[in-house]
C-alpha cells in the first residue's frame, strides 16, 4: 500500500508542478494568479521561472493571518516544522534536514538572510518578520549561493524599503491573554538622494499558562525591536544601502509539561522529584515550574549592514555587502517541567559575527552569471549554571551534594568561500543552469565542565578532588581525558573543506509550463557541543555532513492565470547526517554528545495550488509527503540511555504528511468598503522528538485551523478585522523528549482570539 501511495504520489507529481501562498491585491483578484518576482537566485526574476521548490508570502498575507515569528512560517510552509529546545534554542527542520541542538553556536541548516545579509544563529532571527516586503522560503540545499548552512533551505527576510514619498503605517493587535502587538513606520525621503525608513514593534502580552501544582502564572512576552534603513542614490549607478536592526527580549521562558519521571540516577533522587507533579494531557495552558524564580529571558540583538551597488555596464554590476552581527543572551529556564529543582538552568553567552561578500552579475548575450567570494569570522562564548535542589548526590556519596554546576565553551570560527552560478539559454525553450561553491572553515574550540567558583561554595570542586584523588581549586575545570587522565580545560580544533554544487536542465514546452530537473551536493559545517563535558569525549566534534539531492518539478499556469499548479519529487542521500544522542558516564550516568550516522536518506513529493476563480475569491492548497529512514546500522541510546538501534528509524521532527488549505473572499459591500472572510488549515502527521520508538517522544497528529473576517478601505488604506488563531482549541505539542529527570512536551498555544486594524498614509 505505502509503495503505490509513493508511485501514485510521483506520477501525479510529474503531472503538475511549486507555487507562492500570497494574497493578491484587491485590483489583481480580476485578474487571475499574479506574477511574483522573487530574488531566490540573488537576481529579479518570476518565481514560476525558477527552477526550486519555494513558498512566498507577502508581508500583508502574514499580517492578516498574526504570524509574527518564524515559527509562525510552519503554517504555510508545510514540510517545514520549529521547536524549541529546552535551552530556547529555535530548531528548524524542512523535508527531515534539520540539527536539533540546543546552544548558541549550534548551527541551522536552513539559512536565514534579511535582505541577503546572514542571520547565521537562529536566535538572532527573532525580529526579522517586522515590515516585511515578502518572505521567500527555499526548499532544498541552496549551498552554491547561500552556503554550507542551507542543506536544508533557505528562508529569506525581504524588508519593506524606503519609498520616494512620505508614507506611514500603523499596525494594532489585541489578543486574549492581554496580548497586544503593535507595529509602526515612517517613510520617505530626507534629501540628498537618501530615503530612510524607520520600523518599530512592540509585542507585550500576560501570562498564559497556569501552574498544575499551585496558583501561579508564567508566559508574559516584553519583545521590542526596531529596524532603521536608509538608501542612498550617490549616482545614477552607485547605490548604497545601510540597515541597522535588533530587538529586546524580556519575555517569560515557555514552561514544558513533564509527562513521566525517569531518575538518570536512582542514588541522587530528590524528594522535591518523588513528590513533583506530573502535568496531565489535554489542557495546552498547564505546565509546572520552580516556585519564585525569574524564568524569563533578558535577551538582545542588533545587526548593521551596508550594502554597496555599482552598474558597471546596463547588462553587470558589482555588489558588496558587508554585516556585523552581536547577540547576547541571558536567560533563566526550567527544563524538567516541574514544581522541583531538578535541572533549572542559567543560560549566558554572546555571538560576534562577521561576514563580508563580493559579487560580480549580469548577463552577456544568453548568459546570466554570478560571480562572488565571502569570507566570515565568528566568536561565540557560551556559559550555562545548572542549578538542582538541595540534597543532590553524586552517586549517593554523603558530603558532596551540591547546588549549581557549571559548564561554559569559547569558539571561533573563519570560513572563506568562492563561488559563481550560470545560467546559459541553449534555445528559447531550455535553459542550462550550474552552480559551484568551495568553502574552507577553520574552527577552534575550547570547553569545559567546571566548578562554578563561590556561588557553589566549593563542593563541586571537592566532590571532583574526591573522585579524582586530586585538588580541584575553587572555580577549577573538571573534565577529564580517560585515556590520559589529564583534568582541566578541553581544547581542540576542526579544519574542513567542501566543493558544493548544483546543475539543472530548465525546459519550458509552452510559455506557460516549466519542467526541470536539478542535481546537487551541499554540506553543513562540523560542529562541537557545548554541553558538559564530564569526560572529553563528550566534546568529539561532528564532522560536516552532506547531502546529494535530486529534484524534478514543475510549475504550470492554467485557465488565462486562474490556476497555478505546482509539483517536485525529491530524492536525498544524505552522509554522515549529524545529531545529538546519549553517552554514558560513570559519574552522570546518561549524558549528551553529538554524532554523525553514515547513512540516511529523504525521498517525497509536493503537490500546491494557487487559484483565483473569480473576482475576490482565492483558494491555495499544499500537500508534502516526506519518508525519511537511517540506513547504516548505528548502535545508540535513547533519550533514556536504553539501547537501541537507529537503522529504520525516521528522523526527528519530520512528520510524513503535511498539509496546508486555505480560503478567502473579498468582495465590495458598497462603493467604498469591502468585506472579506478567510479561513486557513493546516495538518501534520506523526512524527518523534527522541529516537528509539518510546512512546513518550511520539508527537501525535494535529490539525489547526485560523479564521478572520472584516472590512477594509476599497484602496486598502485601513482594514480591521477580528481574528481566531486554532479556532478548535485543539491540544497539541511541537517536542517531546527527556532532560534532567522527567520527560516533557512543548505544548503548543490554546485557542487565541483578537482584534486588529491597520492603516496607512
Amino acid at each position: 500500500m505505502k509503495r503505490a501511495i509513493w508511485i501514485t504520489g510521483c506520477c501525479v507529481a510529474l503531472a503538475t508542478p511549486v507555487h507562492a501562498d500570497t494574497t493578491p491585491l484587491p485590483e489583481e483578484r480580476a485578474q487571475g494568479v499574479q506574477d511574483i518576482v522573487v530574488t531566490a537566485q540573488r537576481r529579479s526574476e518570476r518565481l514560476k521561472d525558477v527552477a526550486i521548490s519555494a513558498v512566498v508570502s507577502s508581508g500583508d498575507a502574514l499580517a492578516s493571518r498574526n504570524i509574527g515569528d518564524v515559527s509562525g512560517l510552519t503554517a504555510i510552509v508545510p514540510g517545514l516544522t520549529a521547536a524549541e529546545t529546552p535551552y530556547g534554542t529555535l530548531v528548524l527542520t524542512m523535508r527531515g534536514v534539520g540539527f536539533y541542538e540546543s546552544s548558541l553556536a549550534g548551527s541551522s541548516p536552513i539559512a536565514a538572510y534579511v535582505d541577503e545579509i546572514p542571520l547565521p544563529y537562529t536566535r538572532m532571527t527573532a525580529g526579522s518578520l517586522m515590515d516585511v516586503q515578502r518572505v521567500e522560503v527555499l526548499k532544498g540545499p541552496q549551498g552554491t549561493l547561500y552556503g554550507q548552512k542551507s542543506t536544508g533551505g533557505a528562508i529569506n527576510f525581504i524588508a519593506n524599503r524606503p519609498t520616494d514619498h512620505l508614507e506611514a503605517g500603523l499596525d494594532v493587535s489585541l489578543g486574549r491573554f492581554m496580548d497586544n502587538d503593535m507595529q509602526g513606520f515612517v517613510s520617505g525621503p530626507v534629501g540628498g538622494g537618501v530615503k530612510l525608513r524607520l520600523a518599530l514593534r512592540s509585542h507585550q502580552s500576560g501570562d498564559w499558562q497556569q501552574s498544575v501544582s499551585r496558583k501561579d502564572t508564567l508566559g508574559s512576552a516584553r519583545f521590542l525591536a526596531a529596524r532603521l534603513l536608509a538608501d542612498w542614490d550617490a549616482s545614477d549607478r552607485l547605490k548604497f544601502q545601510l540597515s541597522a536592526n535588533g530587538f529586546r527580549d524580556k519575555s517569560d521562558v515557555q514552561a514544558f509539561q513533564a509527562t513521566h519521571f525517569y531518575p538518570n540516577n536512582p542514588l541522587a533522587v530528590q524528594p522535591a522529584e518523588l513528590a513533583a507533579l506530573l502535568t496531565p494531557p489535554g489542557n495546552a495552558r498547564l505546565a509546572d515550574w520552580t516556585p519564585g524564580k525569574p524564568f524569563r529571558r533578558n535577551n538582545w540583538f542588533y545587526q548593521m549592514a551596508l550594502k554597496g551597488m555599482l552598474e558597471l555596464s546596463d547588462r553587470a554590476s558589482f555588489i558588496s555587502v558587508t554585516a556585523y552581527n552581536r547577540y547576547s543572551g541571558d536567560q533563566y529556564m526550567d527544563p524538567d517541567g516541574t514544581s522541583a529543582e531538578a535541572g533549572d538552568t542559567t543560560q549566558n553567552g554572546t555571538i560576534w559575527a562577521f561576514s563580508q561578500e563580493w559579487r560580480l552579475q549580469g548577463a552577456a548575450g544568453r548568459l546570466r552569471y554570478v560571480v562572488g567570494a565571502n569570507f566570515a569570522h565568528d566568536r561565540i562564548y557560551d556559559n550555562t549554571y545548572y542549578v538542582v535542589g538541595e540534597g543532590s548526590q553524586a552517586n549517593g556519596i554523603p558530603g558532596y551534594n551540591f547546588r549549581i554546576g557549571q559548564t561554559y565553551s569559547y569558539q571561533s570560527s573563519d570560513t572563506y568561500a568562492a563561488f559563481t552560478d550560470l545560467s546559459l539559454a541553449l534555445s528559447e525553450r531550455l535553459t542550462a543552469q550550474a552552480g559551484i561553491r568551495y568553502t574552507k572553515q577553520d574552527r577552534d574550540f575550547r570547553g569545559c565542565l567546571g566548578d562554578p567558583g563561590p556561588i557553589g561554595n566549593g563542593l563541586w570542586a571537592r566532590l571532583f578532588s574526591f573522585l579524582y584523588g586530586t585538588t580541584i581549586p575553587l572555580g577549577g575545570c573538571t573534565t577529564i581525558n580517560p585515556a590520559t587522565g589529564f583534568i582541566g580545560l578541553f581544547s581542540d580544533g576542526l579544519n574542513e573543506d567542501n566543493i558544493s554544487w548544483r546543475t539543472s536542465l530548465n525546459y519550458k514546452p509552452v510559455p506557460d509550463m516549466l519542467v526541470y530537473l536539478s542535481v546537487g551536493r551541499g554540506y553543513k559545517s562540523g560542529s562541537f557541543s557545548t554541553v558538559g563535558g564530564a569526560i572529553t569525549p563528550q566534546y568529539a566534534p561532528a564532522r560536516q555532513e552532506s547531502l546529494m539531492a535530486y529534484e524534478l518539478g514543475t510549475k504550470l499556469t492554467l485557465l488565462h492565470r486562474a490556476l497555478q499548479l505546482n509539483g517536485a519529487l525529491f530524492y536525498y542521500d544524505y552522509s554522515d547526517k549529524q545529531f545529538r544522542g546519549k553517552i554514558l558516564d560513570p559519574i552522570f550516568g546518561s549524558i549528551e554528545k553529538l554524532y554523525n550516522v553514515p547513512k540516511s536518506r529523504v525521498k517525497g513529493f509536493e503537490l500546491q495550488a494557487n487559484a483565483v476563480p473569480m473576482r475576490g475569491l482565492s483558494l491555495n492548497g499544499n500537500i508534502t509527503y516526506t519518508d525519511s529512514r537511517i540506513r547504516s546500522f548505528f548502535p545508540s541510546l535513547t533519550p533514556l540511555a536504553t539501547p537501541t538501534n537507529l537503522q529504520g528509524q525516521s528522523f526527528e521532527l519530520t512528520p510524513k504528511w503535511a498539509f496546508q488549505t486555505g480560503v478567502t473572499l473579498d468582495q465590495p459591500m458598497n462603493e467604498r468598503i469591502n468585506g472579506y472572510i478567510g479561513i486557513d488549515l493546516s495538518y501534520q502527521s506523526r512524527t518523534h522528538g527522541g529516537y528509539g520508538g518510546i512512546r513518550e517522544f511520539t508527537i501525535d497528529p494535529y490539525t489547526l485551523v485560523d479564521a478572520r473576517v472584516g472590512v477594509r478601505d476599497g484602496e486598502d488604506r485601513w482594514r480591521v478585522q477580528l481574528w481566531v488563531r486554532n479556532l478548535t482549541d485543539a491540544y497539541y505539542w511541537t517536542n517531546a523528549n527527556y532532560l534532567g529527570e522527567f520527560s516533557y512536551r512543548q505544548a503548543g498555544r490554546p485557542r487565541t482570539w483578537g482584534i486588529s486594524a491597520s492603516v496607512r498614509y
